[in-house]
């Protein structure tokens, strides 16, 4: 492949190659690094922000589909908002206010001394934009994550019907 330097290949392609061995070149991979910086620097502000937004929520999709996660694995809904809020430049308390709650309010749900509800989901589903059952099944997953860890430690072995028919 002959290329100078400066001078883009009006035949380039930026799909994918097949994965059967081939391999770019390094003139290649630098025109594809090229032509990407060209594409983003051609992005609005408001697409920027968008595609920061949807790598969150790809990371929370992902976390939910992580199995077999320990407690000290987890990630909290506070973990995500944190993250959301970091690509909008928000700190908590400008978010809260933008939820018409106060901080101190919020930090309860987030730190877990209040049980998460779906009214706060729906608020934070319609201020980020992602769907609303996301937030939920961070919570689900959290807990369940903490009940299996109770569970090893047996503090629901007394809740069995076999305790019962045998009392019978």
């Amino acid at each position: 492949m002959n290329t100078t330097k400066g001078k883009k290949r009006e035949d380039f392609s930026m799909a994918i190659a097949p994965n059967d061995g081939h391999k770019l070149s390094k003139e290649e991979k630098d025109l594809i690094k090229e032509d990407a910086k060209v594409r983003h620097a051609k992005r609005s502000p408001e697409c920027l922000v968008r595609n920061e937004m949807l790598s969150v929520l790809y990371r929370v999709e992902e976390y939910l589909q992580q199995e077999n996660l320990k407690a000290e694995e987890i990630y909290t809904i506070e973990y995500f908002v944190g993250e959301f809020c970091k690509v909008l430049g928000l700190n908590k308390s400008q978010f809260a206010n933008y939820l018409d709650t106060d901080i101190s309010n919020l930090n309860k749900y987030l730190k877990g001394q209040r049980a998460f509800n779906i009214e706060l989901a729906m608020k934070f589903s319609r201020f980020f934009h992602t769907p609303v059952d996301v937030w939920l099944k961070v919570q689900l997953k959290n807990d369940l994550i903490a009940l299996h860890e109770a569970e090893k430690g047996h503090k629901y072995d007394k809740y069995d019907y076999k305790k019962v028919l045998k009392m019978a």
